[in-house]
C-alpha cells in the first residue's frame, strides 16, 4: 500500500519512520529542510517537493503539515487524488476548517478523517495519542495500528470533531501552562520551588480528572470565598515584581460566577454533582453573555 506523507517536520518526520516497514512511503515537502532530506535518504523514500499527479497513484496520504496552511495543501492534492484515497488531516486546523474541507472531499468521493494529535509530540513520540472523526475513521485507525500509534475513533464522528476535542483541550493545558509558568517562577525567585511541589502531592493523589471536577463542581459553592484567595494571590505575585497576567484573568471568571449567583441562585444540591454543576454554569454564563 503506497503512502504519501506531506509536510516533513517533526510530525511528519515522526510518522515516516514509523511507516516506512508497513508502506510504499512517498515524502512530500514544497520547503525541505536539512531535516527532511536526511530522512528521506535514511528511509531510502522519494521526496518530492510539489503536489502533482504522482498522488494518483496513492492510497493514502497523511497530511502533516502546520494548521495556516492545511487548507491550501488539502486543496492543491484534491485534484489528483483517486476517488478511494483516505486522506488524513494531521494538522491543527480550525474545526470548521476541517468541517469545510471534509465536505470538499466528499463531494469528490475522497475520504477525508479529522485526526487529531492528543499531546506533544515531543514528549512521548510515536506514542503520543490520536483521536480520528469522519467515514473511514476506522480504516485511518488499523493503519495507525500497524505503524503501533496509539489511536481513536469518535463513534459516528464527523470530520472537525476531534479538532473539537483537541482545542477544548487546549483551553485546559495552555491555561494550564500558563499559570505554571508564572506559579514557578514566582516559587523560584521566593526559592519555594521545592517545597511547592510537596503541598501540590494532594492533586497528584486524587489524579487530575478527579481534581477537576471536585474544583468545578464546588466552585458553584465556594466562588465568593475563593475569589478573596485570588485577590492575595495576585497580591502576593505583585509584591514580588512578578505580577500575573493569566491569574488577574482568573478572578473575572469567578466574579462572573459571583454575580450569577447573587442574581439567580443555584438550585439547592447542584453542587453535588459534575452535571448539574457544570449545567447551571453553562446556563448561567449563555445568560449573562445574552444581557
Amino acid at each position: 500500500m503506497k503512502l504519501a506523507i506531506i509536510g516533513c517536520g517533526e510530525v511528519g518526520r515522526l510518522y515516516a519512520a514509523a511507516a516506512a516497514a508497513a508502506f510504499d512511503v512517498v515524502l512530500c515537502d514544497s520547503f525541505p529542510s536539512s531535516q527532511a532530506r536526511e530522512c528521506a535518504r535514511h528511509l531510502d523514500v522519494e521526496l518530492k517537493e510539489t503536489i502533482g499527479e504522482w498522488l494518483g497513484e496513492v492510497d493514502r496520504v497523511w497530511a502533516c503539515v502546520p494548521g495556516d496552511v492545511a487548507d491550501s495543501a488539502a486543496e492543491a492534492a484534491l485534484p489528483f487524488l483517486r476517488a478511494d484515497t483516505v486522506y488524513v488531516d494531521l494538522s491543527t486546523a480550525t474545526t470548521a476548517g476541517k468541517k469545510e474541507m471534509g465536505q470538499r472531499m466528499s463531494a469528490r468521493n475522497v475520504a477525508y478523517v479529522d485526526a487529531a494529535i492528543m499531546g506533544a509530540i515531543a514528549l512521548t513520540g510515536l506514542q503520543t495519542p490520536i483521536l480520528l472523526a469522519g467515514p473511514r475513521a476506522e480504516t485511518a485507525l488499523a493503519d495507525f495500528a500497524t505503524v503501533q500509534a496509539p489511536a481513536r475513533a469518535l463513534a459516528d464522528g464527523e470530520p472537525g470533531d476531534a479538532m473539537t476535542l483537541k482545542l477544548l483541550r487546549t483551553v485546559l493545558t495552555k491555561g494550564l501552562e500558563a499559570l505554571g509558568v508564572e506559579c514557578l517562577i514566582a516559587a523560584e525567585s521566593q526559592g519555594v520551588r521545592d517545597e511547592l511541589y510537596l503541598v501540590l502531592d494532594d492533586i497528584n493523589q486524587a489524579g487530575f480528572t478527579q481534581f477537576l471536577n471536585a474544583i468545578v463542581r464546588t466552585h458553584v459553592v465556594h466562588a465568593e470565598r475563593r475569589s478573596h484567595e485570588v485577590h492575595r494571590a495576585i497580591a502576593q505575585l505583585n509584591d514580588i515584581g512578578l505580577p500575573g497576567t493569566v491569574l488577574a484573568g482568573t478572578s473575572g471568571r469567578y466574579e462572573q460566577t459571583i454575580r450569577s449567583l447573587r442574581e439567580s441562585p443555584a438550585p439547592s444540591g447542584t453542587a453535588d454533582h459534575i452535571d448539574s454543576a457544570v449545567a447551571w454554569l453553562l446556563e448561567s454564563t449563555l445568560a449573562r453573555n445574552e444581557n
